[in-house]
């Protein structure tokens, strides 16, 4: 089909896909960040496609949206306003220093429910891991959880506090640390402050409040890093994203951090097994899940969490961490999510099945570059 050979339908699914998953058309970071994606996607295929009408259509289209959502302010990696329009004071030293300038693909790893774990390599698996883990340690990010028994009948955990320490940059801002807990959701880190390095209108270290006492986002500039926090009921889920290339730099160092190794063997619990204590009938927990719009694992993983603790809190975990993979790696979210809903769910796709939706994907493409052009008229 049209794009298909160069690979143009691939890009165009993912941009698809986060739409069809709740990201909405509209002035914010989670729409413009799936249309950065969208077009790093199409500048990577500029030599295959480069013969292709509607590869450079959909690149006017990006533009379009880029222009009308004002998303080069609103996306922190982005490059300042040109002199003319900062009364003719150029950007200095240090926001050049300050924010990443490496290749942009994303890595992305979260920790939800009774937990499960997504790892930095698309790994999946339900965990133990009762007390204080290390769920990352970079050079720049530390990230540890802490896990407490839900009941006492059996293995399953939840997470009920979170330390997150960004380490100081020369220049870039000073150290900083934000603890949550099931008891509160700090709109600040533990200091007070909410930002450091650059200025309050474009701070290099921030953290932001999305929803007060539910949702809370850190973003790191210099290592294009977003850590995303949500108090759901009694307990907590943590999201990480940062730049894949940086995570090779970690390769080969042999402390345990859950986003890079995943848990310990000893660790692991058996979804498919039956728990030691039922709260409440898989019949009725897959019920309660689907009504919910969840899909893939995180079905899977919702209706494990009803049947092992009967808190139906857990549904909306089960959402918010699949909405998170779309928002902040809409691109693994399109690899790794197959829109399975009858549970258990299963990750493999027949060719037939890969082209019928990569046609009908292009398809939305063309529906969506005519909308396009007929709103700019």
């Amino acid at each position: 089909g049209v794009g298909g050979e160069c690979g143009l339908e691939g890009c165009t699914a993912a941009y698809v896909a986060g739409k069809q998953a709740g990201i909405e058309e509209n002035a914010t970071p989670a729409y413009c960040t799936l249309v950065d994606r969208y077009r790093q996607c199409t500048d990577a295929l500029s030599s295959t496609c480069r013969g292709e009408i509607q590869y450079h259509s959909i690149k006017r289209m990006i533009s379009s949206f880029v222009t009308r959502y004002n998303c080069t302010r609103l996306l922190p990696g982005d490059p300042q306003p040109s002199a003319a329009h900062m009364g003719g004071v150029a950007p200095t030293d240090a926001h050049d220093v300050c924010q990443y300038r490496g290749h942009p693909e994303p890595a992305h790893c979260g920790l939800f429910g009774d937990p499960h774990l997504k790892t930095f390599n698309d790994s999946y698996m339900t965990c133990g891991v009762v007390g204080a883990w290390p769920l990352l340690n970079t050079p720049s990010l530390a990230i540890q959880v802490t896990n407490e028994a839900v009941g006492s009948a059996n293995h399953a955990t939840a997470t009920t506090k979170v330390t997150i320490i960004i380490k100081g940059h020369s220049g870039c801002g000073s150290e900083r640390t934000y603890e949550a807990s099931t008891e509160a959701l700090p709109r600040a880190f533990v200091d007070g402050t909410t930002w450091s390095g650059g200025s309050p209108e474009r701070p290099y270290i921030e953290v932001h409040e999305k929803m007060p006492g539910e949702h809370t986002l850190i973003t790191v500039s210099f290592i294009n890093a977003t850590v995303a926090v949500r108090k759901i009921g009694r307990y907590l889920t943590v999201q990480v994203t940062l730049p894949e290339k940086l995570l090779r730099e970690l390769e080969g160092d042999d402390e345990l951090q859950l986003c890079l190794q995943g848990c310990p063997p000893h660790e692991l619990l058996d979804r498919a097994g039956a728990a030691s204590a039922v709260a409440m009938s898989k019949k009725k927990a897959t019920k309660l899940c689907k009504e919910y719009n969840i899909t893939d694992y995180y079905l899977d993983s919702c209706i494990f969490d009803l049947v092992t603790t009967g808190d139906q809190s857990f549904r909306i975990a089960a959402q918010a961490a699949q909405k998170d993979l779309w928002e902040h790696d809409p691109v693994g979210a399109q690899r790794l999510l197959l829109n399975c809903s009858q549970p258990p769910c299963v990750w493999n796709i027949n060719s037939s099945q890969q082209s019928y939706q990569c046609s009908s994907i292009m398809m939305l493409a063309l529906v969506l570059l005519v909308i396009n052009v007929w709103v700019e008229r």
